[in-house]
């Protein structure tokens, strides 16, 4: 699978039964910083991710 992570870089990975929740965590990526989609729709945490996905994860910014 292709991740697009929150500094703009690419990553190709395998997913293999991976969720989000283990993705997040293999790439030391606190899950309350940021949200992940999949072919441009917000997924949860629980979503079981496949090989042939597109994924990109996107820095949350808090403030007012």
């Amino acid at each position: 699978m292709k991740v697009k992570l929150p500094s703009g870089k690419t990553e190709e990975m395998k997913a293999s039964r991976l969720t989000v929740e283990e993705l997040l965590l293999m790439l030391d990526i606190s899950q309350a910083e940021v949200l992940v989609s999949r072919d441009g729709r917000i997924i949860p945490e629980d979503t079981v991710l496949k090989d042939d996905d597109d994924i990109r994860i996107v820095q949350v910014v808090f403030g007012g």
